[in-house]
């Protein structure tokens, strides 16, 4: 009888309700016992916040990382440097690591998978990660689940996979994929939603063959604009269907809005297009630098939203960024949770808007390049 839930893996517990682990007796004596929360997940889409901090975060990895195992790194195509885990380089650097690139079925099409890999193996390389291969797939639609599932049974040799990732991420989504493929009669499925934060403790499953997945916490993260605003908002920053890439001819002295968490203002440089990948239903609005700061003061969180009134008070705390570029390849300027501007490769100087804790990043050009 498991002593935790099976789908989120927190420990159950049966005397505080609306806190994680809780579970009625009836429940209890379930084969694959699931809280309360997961059960309301599961048949109602409803969701209660319930987070873990990075310390508890980091426990959890590292109990399940103290002996060898093979690392199933999963990260989101559509927020790649965002859903890096920080802090566990060196610990991960000491297994062998395979990274699943998840929700390519959100990429315009014509981008071809093999670039896609090629990318992530130098931006591995970049952020100091030793990894052994990269598999570039779609969890939603099944895309690249297989090879995935076939690369784990030739790797893991005896060895736990160990499954870690952010919040969101698609994890639990994924594997529940790869248990269909490998195991039809397991009964345990691991809980899913769109929601960030679902999975709580590390959770432990068995499939025919020998294979051991565990399933471990999903990390919220301040650096990400998806973990700091409400659950209304977070419907308008998280794509759902295939991006529509929207091009602007820009010139200097002109601003981009990405709703109200971004701006990106054109200081200095040669007309040229700005390339926004972000979720479809995500207003961008196009005005004149000069009349930026006005407009963002009248109109953040009405015309340009998000954030609404129940996100992160703290969103309002703006940071700006100057930023240059001299002419080159081209390259992403990354807003960590939100979607990313690719630059042509011309000469530029801009200045980007943030809130405060969340850093723009720059790549060369995932798409396109």
């Amino acid at each position: 009888m498991s002593m935790v839930c099976t789908g989120c893996g927190a420990p159950l517990q049966m005397e505080r309700e609306g806190e994680k682990g809780y579970i009625t007796g009836d429940a209890f004596m379930r084969e694959h016992p699931l809280c309360q929360r997961c059960y309301r997940l599961k048949h109602y889409g409803q969701i209660s916040s319930v987070g873990i901090s990075e310390e508890e975060y980091r426990t959890a990895v590292m109990r399940v990382l103290d002996k060898p195992a093979l690392v199933l790194y999963v990260v989101d195509l559509f927020d790649f440097n965002g859903s890096l885990v920080r802090g566990l380089t060196g610990v991960l650097n000491q297994h062998e690591v395979i990274m699943a690139a998840n929700k390519f079925d959100l990429f315009p099409w014509g981008v071809k998978a093999d670039g896609v890999r090629n990318w992530l193996l130098r931006e591995a390389r970049r952020a100091e990660l030793d990894v052994t291969q990269t598999v570039v797939l779609s969890a939603k639609s099944g895309q690249g689940v297989a090879e995935l599932g076939s690369i784990l049974e030739d790797r893991a040799k005896g060895r736990p996979i160990v499954v870690i990732g952010m919040a969101n991420v698609g994890k639990s989504s994924l594997l529940n994929r790869i248990i269909e493929q490998h195991d039809e009669h397991v009964g345990q499925q691991f809980t899913t939603s769109h929601f960030p934060g679902t999975t709580l403790g590390a959770v432990a499953m068995k499939l025919m063959g020998g294979m051991t997945i565990v399933d471990t916490p999903g990390l919220l993260g301040i650096h990400r604009l998806q973990d700091r605003v409400c659950t209304a908002s977070l419907k308008d920053i998280i794509p759902g269907q295939r991006l529509r890439p929207r091009v602007y001819q820009l010139r200097p002295g002109q601003t981009l809005f990405l709703g109200g968490l971004a701006r990106v203002d054109f200081v200095r440089g040669p007309a040229q297009p700005f390339v926004v990948y972000v979720a479809n239903q995500l207003l961008v609005h196009r005005t004149k630098l000069v009349q930026a700061d006005d407009l963002w003061t009248r109109q953040r969180g009405k015309l340009l939203a998000p954030p609404c009134s129940m996100c992160d008070e703290d969103l309002s705390n703006i940071r700006s960024k100057k930023m240059g570029f001299k002419k080159g390849r081209p390259v992403d300027v990354v807003m960590p949770g939100l979607g990313w501007v690719r630059l042509s490769g011309e000469d530029i100087d801009l200045n980007v808007h943030l809130p405060d804790r969340v850093e723009p990043a720059v790549r060369p050009a995932l798409i396109g390049s």
